[in-house]
């Protein structure tokens, strides 16, 4: 072999042991590189597991690694928001159900005292009477508080579910006065309907016929014998109001907000039927309509409790 061939021999030698060595190097930093990357993905998702954010990779970059972790980051919030809400809903079970035995406990009580009361042989007929009727009031007391609260906790846990739609708005306060112009007769209370009754809003007929309700039921139970009930239709941009107004005992201005609370029975509720479920019933129906409610005293018009729903969606 002659010396030139050796000399290239010998350069091709040398070119291939440097690129062995470069690949070599060049696998053992990749292998080094994979080894750390997946070092941080496991300390990522165990971070994350622990409630957590790390961030290892660029978010705004265009690569895998950047997606994954994005992925990642959007598993954990779905993974925490469902634990979130999980646990929302046990503090709200907990506390309906503290608020429901702190509630009964008082017509139980009532209930053991007149039944006391009637085992007591020397009662007069008047005394029996009283005290039979009071024992009746107390149960259908109990019998409110149940359905009122069966209903307000299926809605508040999710159970139940309003359907909404944009829909025709006469029906369900058509059928709300239905319901409310017996006892509305019985105190000589005229129902008057003003308005556009052509109105549409985003509503579910059946629960919003709920809040109707409830708002004429209070409107009767306080408003002075004989004294007009006004329901107006009111058109605006985004919203339709429905306001009842009713003229009885004026609500101070201060006192509205706490009417929508649970379980607040106003001043003039002492002598009445009820247990302070309805206003906040039906505020979580139309908050849940994407609407809102309000009340106000007004010279003209007396007590006002207004329904803001929307047109479209």
């Amino acid at each position: 072999m002659n010396p030139w061939m050796m000399t290239a021999l010998s350069a091709a030698v040398v070119v291939l042991l440097a690129a062995l060595i470069f690949v070599s190097y060049r696998l053992y930093r990749l292998k080094k590189l994979a080894n750390k990357t997946m070092e941080q993905v496991d300390d990522m998702l165990e971070q994350l597991l622990l409630g957590h954010k790390v961030t290892y990779f660029p978010q705004n970059e265009d690569s895998l690694l950047g997606k994954f972790q994005t992925q990642a980051e959007r598993l954990y919030e779905v993974y925490h928001s469902h634990e979130r809400r999980e646990q929302q809903l046990r503090a709200q079970i907990s506390s309906s159900v503290s608020d429901l035995v702190h509630q009964i406990n008082t017509p139980i009580a009532n209930i053991k005292m007149y039944s006391e009361f009637l085992k007591d042989g020397g009662l007069s007929p008047e005394e029996y009477q009283h005290f039979a009727d009071n024992l009746e009031k107390q149960a259908q007391k109990l019998g409110w508080l149940g359905e009122s609260f069966s209903r307000l906790s299926r809605l508040e846990t999710g159970i139940i579910s309003l359907q909404p739609k944009v829909q025709p708005v006469l029906p369900a306060l058509l059928s709300a006065i239905d319901q409310v112009s017996p006892k509305a007769e019985q105190r000589r209370n005229d129902i008057c309907l003003t308005g556009d009754q052509r109105l549409e809003a985003y509503l579910d007929k059946k629960w919003t016929e709920e809040v109707f309700f409830n708002l004429l039921d209070n409107a009767v139970k306080y408003s002075d014998p004989g004294s007009p009930i006004l329901v107006e239709l009111l058109a605006y941009e985004t919203y339709i109001r429905i306001n009842v107004c009713s003229r009885g005992i004026r609500i101070k201005r201060e006192e509205f907000p706490k009417l929508f609370q649970r379980f607040y029975r106003g001043a003039a509720a002492k002598d009445q039927e009820g247990i302070g479920l309805g206003l906040y019933l039906a505020r979580q129906i139309v908050k849940d309509e994407l609407g809102y409610m309000k009340g106000e005293a007004d010279e003209q018009r007396g007590n006002v409790f207004s329904v803001f729903l929307r047109r479209t969606i």
